[in-house]
């Protein structure tokens, strides 16, 4: 997809979604809404490639720069498009709760949602402060409505 990131502003996203099965930019819209500037990245991703969305400039800069942040993303691809293989594995060992529809990540300085659908997933970071349970309502509402 990109070499190195573009300087993305929120809502308007530079980059159109091409990998996920379900509407990325709404989901996108939905997550800004629930959680406002606390927004960080919003990428787009399956077993093979990633598209980033959004960038928030701040995230960029603290990375480094385009170049670092691109290594960065490169490095996080390579562990969550394990995601899916994850997905059945927790679905054989946690079956009787039905299926598994994110990862969450909890950090000092933000906190990673990965959701998952069948083929592809929305990796969203945002601030620490904001509300998690915003942010799950409005990616799950949107993954799940187009699978």
């Amino acid at each position: 997809m990109h070499d190195t990131p573009m300087d993305y502003t929120m809502i308007s996203f530079e980059s159109e979604p091409e990998l996920a099965s379900f509407d990325a930019k709404a989901v996108g819209r939905a997550v800004e809404a629930a959680v406002g500037d606390g927004l960080r990245v919003v990428v787009e991703y399956d077993e093979s490639e990633y598209n980033p969305l959004y960038l928030n400039d701040g995230v960029v800069d603290q990375l480094g720069g385009p170049e670092a942040f691109g290594e960065l993303a490169d490095d996080l691809h390579s562990d969550f498009r394990l995601d899916f293989t994850q997905q059945e594995l927790y679905e054989e060992v946690y079956g009787e709760f039905g299926s598994v529809r994110a990862f969450v990540v909890v950090l000092d300085g933000a906190r990673v949602v990965r959701f998952v659908a069948e083929d592809s997933g929305l990796y969203v970071s945002v601030d620490p402060e904001a509300s998690l349970d915003g942010v799950l309502d409005a990616v799950d509402v949107g993954v799940a409505g187009d699978e």
